[in-house]
């Protein structure tokens, strides 16, 4: 590859880096965090109807589910 096409290359991945995209990205990876532990940890602990838990895995998936449709709309 030339300097002309890696120069090109990098603009073009840098330019997909774009505000919008990052708080999908961190929306995505609130939802799963506050999904996988609530999953997970009701396995390991069977308490699938924890209070404690509940107040831990709903807010996180709530905001990802928030910054999602946020995303999207803007």
């Amino acid at each position: 590859m030339t300097e002309l096409e890696n120069k090109k290359r990098k603009e073009s991945l840098l330019s997909m880096v774009t505000y919008h995209n990052i708080i999908l990205a961190i929306s995505f990876i609130f939802l799963l965090i506050g999904i996988l532990f609530y999953v997970s940890w009701s396995i390991l602990y069977n308490t699938w109807g924890d209070p404690g838990l509940y107040s831990f895995c709903l807010p996180m998936a709530v905001f990802g589910l928030i910054g999602i449709a946020y995303s999207k709309v803007n």
